[in-house]
Formats: structure tokens, sequence, C-alpha cells
């Protein structure tokens, strides 16, 4: 009994000592660290805007907005600091943006994504896809952009989230607004569309009927189902009763969403079912 005694009290004051160590140096560390990301933070924006002289800060649903200024006061653009869903958890990074709504630099800060496999987002051909895109464009995933194979949720995340922090920085820091879809030159009848999914096609068929869509039934998809219940139905739900493509996709599964949101665009932007082949573009 005392030997089990002696060893409950060693292992508890193995274990408070560990605590009181493991807490010394994550208070040593931590602000080295810190230290570290905010000096090549501040690199990083001499490198994308060298003309910089300061900058003033925002924050949008979570995520950090640098609006950058040159020494007569001229906005020169803005650094996004965003993070999202990857894969293996949390990626974090810096997008640049000049005043004409184009990327122009990104900067993967943090990930945990799987070395050879999902840490291509670090890569410059990956990266490099981007550099030019603006506002304008869709930055469709597998269009645009390429969502690799192998790495499909971690480019996927990547290419949303670029897409989604592209328009925050347009709409709310550049005067930027995206056109809205327009139903009203639309035929009576039953429309199909078709995007890349996570791991195969996603298949919408939509009815349009008297000026309005009146039904999304999802055809096809390969989405991960724990991930895509939290999509669908809510995204149709959205599109039908606001009767536009642009609604909030943010969701449990955003990147899901948007892939809804693409396909029905994709459908309408083609014909009726029966005419000219249906909407597959």
């Amino acid at each position: 009994m005392r030997d089990v005694l002696r060893l409950s009290i060693t292992l508890a004051l193995v274990a408070i000592a560990s605590a009181a160590l493991l807490t010394g140096v994550y208070n040593v560390t931590e602000p080295v660290i810190r230290e570290r990301e905010e000096r090549d933070y501040l690199e990083a924006l001499e490198r994308f805007f060298p003309e910089i002289d300061q900058f003033e800060t925002e924050k949008i649903n979570g995520d950090t907005y640098d609006l950058v200024y040159d020494q007569a006061g001229e906005k020169l653009g803005v650094m996004a600091t965003v993070k999202t869903q990857g894969y293996d958890g949390t990626i974090t990074y810096n997008l640049a943006i000049n005043t004409d709504a184009e990327i122009i630099g990104i900067l993967v800060v943090s990930h945990t994504e799987t070395p050879g496999i999902g840490d291509i987002i670090t890569t410059d051909n990956f990266q490099e896809q981007f550099i030019g895109k603006s506002f304008e464009d869709p930055i469709e995933p597998g269009e645009d952009v390429d969502i690799v194979s192998g790495a499909t949720l971690s480019t996927g995340a990547m290419i949303s989230s670029i897409r989604r922090a592209l328009n925050t920085v347009g709409e709310n820091f550049l005067d930027m607004e995206r056109q809205a879809f327009e139903f009203e030159d639309l035929d009576d009848g039953f429309y199909r569309g078709t995007v890349d999914g996570t791991y195969g096609p996603l298949t919408v068929e939509v009815e349009f009927r008297d000026g309005r869509i009146q039904t999304i039934e999802i055809i096809e998809h390969n989405e991960t189902e724990a991930y895509f219940v939290d999509a669908y139905p809510e995204i149709p739900q959205r599109i039908i009763e606001e009767q536009k493509l642009e609604v909030d996709v943010e969701t449990g599964a955003t990147l899901s969403a948007e892939r809804i949101v693409s396909a029905v665009k994709n459908a309408l932007e083609g014909a009726p079912e029966g005419e000219n082949g249906g909407g597959d573009n």
C-alpha cells in the first residue's frame, strides 16, 4: 500500500514539474515566435508593396485586412491574413491584392497538411496560378485554377478561400461590385449542370418555371458525406428562397456549398434539357 502511495505521489510530482517546465518553455519561446512572425509579415508587406509607408488594420469575419498606403497617403492595396480549414487542420496565409483588385502575392504562413501531398499549397507552381487573377475572375476550381489530384481537399480549400478573400477585399475596400446572375431571359424547363467535386463530378438539375427557380436536385455527387449533409439541402434552399446565386455559402461544408452554387450556375448558363443537348458546359 505504501509503495502504491509513494508511486502515486512521485507521478503527481513529475506531472507538476513537467507542466511547470512546459509553461516556462512556452513563456520563453512564445514571444520569440510572435516576434519572428511579425518580422516575416513586415518583410512580406515590403516585398509585395515596395512603396509601403504605413498600413491600417481592419477585421472581417475573424480575418485581418491591412490597408497599405504609400508616403503620400495613396492606397497601394490590401494584405489579407486569412485562416481556412484544410485537410489536416487550419491553413493560415497572406494574400496581397493591388488597387486593381488583382492578386500580386501569396504566402502560406502555417499549415499542418500532409508532407509531399497537401503541402503542395506552399509551392510556386500552385500559387503562381493565382497571380494576376482579379475580382472579375471566377477563379473556378478545375477551370481557372487546378485542383491537384491526391491533394483535392487541401488545394480545393485554398482555392475557395482565396476567392472569398478576394471578394471581401474588392467589395469592402476597393469599391468593387460583383454582377448578379440574371434569370429574366431563361426559358422554362429543366437545366442540368456539372462541376468537378472532391472525388468526382457534382451534378444538379434545376427546374426553372414562371420566372423563378422552382427546385434544385443533386443528381450525383462524390463529396465526403459527413460534410456534404451540411451543404445540402441548405444551399439549394437559400438559392430558391432568395432567387439568386449570390447567397451566403458559409456552412459546415463551405467548399461543397460553393460547388453546388457553381453547378447551378453552370446549369442555367446552358439550355434546358431537350434543347441542344442539355445544360452542361
